[in-house]
């Protein structure tokens, strides 16, 4: 039974920190993108990465970088953000605002947020992105 208990803590406070550093992860590549950091952005996002915008334009991870790096967007998470933990695998789902610069006019965007992101050795890396537009 002590052996049972210990087994059921050690896997609930891995699942714990394993969400933690997916958000911290979160956090970093919204950090990167508002700064135009191409080399955290380099670290945070897979090779395979499919980004999605709520426009349905589809970019691949250098195209991902070079978008996020010209244009600088701030994106703001709401509260309530959720992350689920699949062994190397975490889904975030929820509602952010991103602040962007269309057409030379500052434009606020609401959207409801997908992102897979697959643990790669000790580091989190995102490998999909989907956005959906909320409506007005």
């Amino acid at each position: 039974m002590h052996r049972l208990l210990a087994v059921l803590c050690f896997t609930t406070l891995a699942f714990a920190a394993g969400e933690q550093d997916v958000r911290a992860a979160l956090d970093q590549f919204n950090q990167a993108a508002r700064t135009a950091d191409n080399a955290a952005l380099e670290k945070l996002l897979s090779p395979d990465l499919v980004y999605v915008h709520s426009n349905a334009k589809v970019e691949n991870k250098a195209e991902c970088i070079a978008a996020l790096v010209s244009q600088k967007p701030n994106f703001v998470l709401a509260p309530g953000i959720k992350v689920k933990i699949y062994g190397n695998t975490a889904v975030v789902h929820g509602k952010m605002t991103a602040n962007v610069v269309q057409n030379g006019t500052p434009t606020k965007i609401e959207l409801d947020l997908l992102q897979v992101w697959v643990r790669n050795g000790s580091q989190w890396q995102m490998v999909a992105r989907h956005t959906a537009r909320l409506p007005a």
